[in-house]
């Protein structure tokens, strides 16, 4: 999983970008817990647009065999 805070180009370029998915911990009380990831997720500048769908959707659709 990914988070707000990573290097995501970093990340999806060394580890690949269908390999990421967001991740939140929403519901814990946890400093990884953001209730606005997604929504700061795709304000993120660093990240093309078509990366940004696979770790937002396409990849987790894919993990859990709904593409």
């Amino acid at each position: 999983t990914c988070e707000n805070s990573d290097d995501v180009p970093y990340i999806a370029r060394e580890a690949g970008e269908d390999c990421l998915v967001i991740g939140t911990d929403y519901g814990h009380t946890d400093t990884s817990s953001d209730v606005d990831a997604i929504k700061i997720f795709r304000g993120r500048a660093d990240v093309p647009p078509n990366v940004k769908q696979k770790i937002l959707s396409d990849n987790a659709r894919a993990l859990y065999g709904l593409s």
